[in-house]
Protein backbone atom coordinates (compact mmCIF):
# COMPACT_ATOMS: atom_id res chain seq x y z
CA UNK A 1 0.00 0.00 0.00
CA UNK A 2 1.30 3.75 -0.81
CA UNK A 3 1.88 5.52 2.10
CA UNK A 4 -0.16 8.83 2.67
CA UNK A 5 1.79 11.47 4.93
CA UNK A 6 -0.34 13.36 7.48
CA UNK A 7 -1.41 16.71 5.68
CA UNK A 8 0.35 19.66 6.99
CA UNK A 9 -0.55 22.37 4.38
CA UNK A 10 2.70 24.10 2.33
CA UNK A 11 5.82 23.75 3.91
CA UNK A 12 8.62 26.40 5.33
CA UNK A 13 11.48 27.85 3.28
CA UNK A 14 14.90 28.91 4.98
CA UNK A 15 16.51 30.91 1.71
CA UNK A 16 20.16 31.59 2.24
CA UNK A 17 21.49 34.13 -0.05
CA UNK A 18 25.09 34.48 -0.49
CA UNK A 19 27.91 34.67 -2.70
CA UNK A 20 29.78 31.50 -4.35
CA UNK A 21 31.96 30.42 -1.06
CA UNK A 22 30.43 31.99 1.22
CA UNK A 23 29.53 28.70 3.71
CA UNK A 24 25.60 28.68 2.42
CA UNK A 25 26.20 24.60 1.35
CA UNK A 26 27.73 24.49 4.95
CA UNK A 27 25.47 26.37 6.68
CA UNK A 28 22.78 24.34 5.08
CA UNK A 29 24.01 21.23 6.26
CA UNK A 30 24.59 22.14 9.30
CA UNK A 31 20.75 23.62 9.97
CA UNK A 32 19.39 20.08 8.31
CA UNK A 33 21.18 18.00 11.16
CA UNK A 34 20.19 20.57 14.52
CA UNK A 35 16.71 21.83 13.31
CA UNK A 36 13.65 19.34 14.93
CA UNK A 37 12.02 18.95 12.02
CA UNK A 38 13.04 17.37 8.73
CA UNK A 39 14.25 19.87 6.14
CA UNK A 40 15.19 19.43 2.22
CA UNK A 41 18.30 20.88 1.54
CA UNK A 42 18.08 22.68 -2.10
CA UNK A 43 20.26 24.13 -4.31
CA UNK A 44 21.17 24.69 -8.46
CA UNK A 45 24.35 23.37 -7.50
CA UNK A 46 23.44 20.06 -6.51
CA UNK A 47 21.03 20.04 -10.30
CA UNK A 48 24.56 20.79 -11.86
CA UNK A 49 26.20 17.99 -9.95
CA UNK A 50 24.22 15.55 -11.18
CA UNK A 51 24.86 15.99 -14.21
CA UNK A 52 21.72 17.52 -16.14
CA UNK A 53 23.47 20.40 -17.49
CA UNK A 54 24.84 20.02 -21.27
CA UNK A 55 28.33 20.73 -22.42
CA UNK A 56 28.49 25.06 -21.23
CA UNK A 57 28.81 27.23 -24.83
CA UNK A 58 29.31 30.25 -25.40
CA UNK A 59 28.49 30.03 -29.02
CA UNK A 60 25.18 31.88 -29.85
CA UNK A 61 23.51 28.89 -30.22
CA UNK A 62 20.60 27.99 -28.86
CA UNK A 63 23.43 25.80 -26.53
CA UNK A 64 24.69 29.56 -25.44
CA UNK A 65 25.40 29.10 -21.48
CA UNK A 66 24.83 32.80 -20.61
CA UNK A 67 22.25 33.88 -22.97
CA UNK A 68 19.76 31.05 -23.30
CA UNK A 69 20.84 27.72 -20.90
CA UNK A 70 21.63 29.50 -18.26
CA UNK A 71 18.38 32.13 -17.82
CA UNK A 72 16.19 28.91 -18.53
CA UNK A 73 17.88 26.51 -15.86
CA UNK A 74 17.36 29.35 -12.90
CA UNK A 75 13.39 30.54 -13.69
CA UNK A 76 12.97 26.52 -13.78
CA UNK A 77 15.09 26.11 -10.33
CA UNK A 78 13.48 28.73 -9.21
CA UNK A 79 10.17 27.25 -10.16
CA UNK A 80 11.00 23.96 -8.03
CA UNK A 81 11.29 25.75 -4.91
CA UNK A 82 7.32 26.57 -4.40
CA UNK A 83 6.52 23.24 -5.76
CA UNK A 84 8.50 21.59 -3.27
CA UNK A 85 6.94 23.73 -0.50
CA UNK A 86 3.53 22.97 -1.88
CA UNK A 87 4.09 19.14 -1.31
CA UNK A 88 4.11 20.31 2.30
CA UNK A 89 8.24 20.09 2.57
CA UNK A 90 10.14 22.47 4.58
CA UNK A 91 13.24 23.72 2.97
CA UNK A 92 16.30 24.65 3.16
CA UNK A 93 17.29 26.49 0.36
CA UNK A 94 20.84 27.83 -0.70
CA UNK A 95 21.01 30.14 -3.81
CA UNK A 96 22.82 33.17 -4.94
CA UNK A 97 20.04 35.61 -5.67
CA UNK A 98 22.31 37.24 -8.73
CA UNK A 99 19.69 39.61 -10.13
CA UNK A 100 17.19 41.97 -8.72
CA UNK A 101 15.25 40.47 -11.14
CA UNK A 102 15.68 36.85 -9.02
CA UNK A 103 14.44 38.49 -6.63
CA UNK A 104 11.15 39.80 -7.55
CA UNK A 105 10.80 36.54 -9.47
CA UNK A 106 11.14 34.72 -6.02
CA UNK A 107 8.66 36.52 -3.63
CA UNK A 108 6.23 36.31 -6.50
CA UNK A 109 6.62 32.49 -6.99
CA UNK A 110 6.74 32.44 -2.94
CA UNK A 111 4.27 34.45 -2.22
CA UNK A 112 2.18 32.25 -0.34
CA UNK A 113 5.09 30.54 1.39
CA UNK A 114 6.63 31.07 5.00
CA UNK A 115 9.60 32.06 3.82
CA UNK A 116 12.85 33.58 6.21
CA UNK A 117 15.27 34.84 4.09
CA UNK A 118 18.92 35.04 5.49
CA UNK A 119 21.45 37.16 3.88
CA UNK A 120 25.12 35.20 4.24
CA UNK A 121 28.23 37.41 3.95
CA UNK A 122 31.99 36.59 4.30
CA UNK A 123 35.09 39.09 4.19
CA UNK A 124 35.92 39.50 0.64
CA UNK A 125 39.68 38.12 1.03
CA UNK A 126 38.14 35.04 3.15
CA UNK A 127 35.63 34.99 -0.18
CA UNK A 128 38.82 34.60 -2.46
CA UNK A 129 41.11 32.35 -0.10
CA UNK A 130 37.81 30.14 0.37
CA UNK A 131 37.56 30.11 -3.30
CA UNK A 132 41.38 29.50 -4.55
CA UNK A 133 41.00 26.36 -1.72
CA UNK A 134 38.10 24.93 -3.59
CA UNK A 135 39.76 25.04 -7.13
CA UNK A 136 36.33 24.83 -8.87
CA UNK A 137 35.19 28.20 -9.23
CA UNK A 138 36.33 31.02 -11.81
CA UNK A 139 38.56 33.09 -10.11
CA UNK A 140 36.68 36.35 -8.79
CA UNK A 141 33.51 34.60 -8.90
CA UNK A 142 32.50 35.20 -5.32
CA UNK A 143 34.12 38.56 -5.11
CA UNK A 144 31.59 39.47 -8.05
CA UNK A 145 28.79 38.94 -6.78
CA UNK A 146 29.23 41.16 -4.32
CA UNK A 147 31.09 43.64 -6.06
CA UNK A 148 29.57 43.55 -9.28
CA UNK A 149 26.34 41.81 -9.03
CA UNK A 150 25.77 43.35 -5.63
CA UNK A 151 23.71 40.67 -4.42
CA UNK A 152 22.95 41.98 -0.80
CA UNK A 153 21.54 45.57 -1.89
CA UNK A 154 18.77 44.37 -3.45
CA UNK A 155 16.37 44.41 -0.12
CA UNK A 156 16.03 43.57 3.05
CA UNK A 157 17.04 40.10 5.17
CA UNK A 158 14.72 38.68 7.85
CA UNK A 159 17.92 37.88 9.49
CA UNK A 160 22.26 38.44 8.47
CA UNK A 161 24.73 36.25 9.49
CA UNK A 162 28.84 36.78 8.46
CA UNK A 163 29.74 33.39 7.61
CA UNK A 164 34.04 34.84 7.50
CA UNK A 165 34.52 33.03 10.88
CA UNK A 166 33.67 29.84 9.55
CA UNK A 167 30.23 27.60 10.18
CA UNK A 168 30.17 27.61 13.99
CA UNK A 169 27.63 25.98 16.12
CA UNK A 170 26.73 29.53 17.42
CA UNK A 171 26.02 30.99 14.09
CA UNK A 172 23.32 27.46 13.47
CA UNK A 173 22.09 28.38 16.35
CA UNK A 174 21.64 32.34 16.29
CA UNK A 175 19.54 31.09 12.59
CA UNK A 176 17.71 28.87 14.09
CA UNK A 177 16.47 31.33 17.33
CA UNK A 178 15.81 34.27 15.14
CA UNK A 179 13.80 31.75 12.82
CA UNK A 180 11.82 30.33 15.75
CA UNK A 181 11.02 33.96 16.91
CA UNK A 182 9.98 35.32 13.40
CA UNK A 183 6.66 34.27 14.51
CA UNK A 184 4.20 33.47 11.46
CA UNK A 185 4.98 35.11 8.05
CA UNK A 186 4.01 34.55 4.37
CA UNK A 187 7.30 35.29 2.51
CA UNK A 188 8.81 37.93 5.28
CA UNK A 189 11.44 40.67 3.31
CA UNK A 190 11.58 38.04 0.22
CA UNK A 191 7.58 40.36 -0.04
CA UNK A 192 9.03 43.71 0.16
CA UNK A 193 10.51 43.30 -2.96
CA UNK A 194 7.22 42.87 -4.63
CA UNK A 195 5.01 46.31 -6.34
Amino acid sequence: MEPTPDYRGPGRVILLNGASSSGKSSLAKALQAALLEPFLHVSSDQLVAAGMLPERRSDGSSFDWWHQVRPRFFAGFHRCVPALAAAGNDLIVDHIIEFRSWRHELAELLADVDVFLVGVHCDLAELDRRERQRGNRRPGEARAHIVENRIHTFGPYDFEVDSSAGITSDLVDSVINAWRRRGSQQSGCLAEDLP
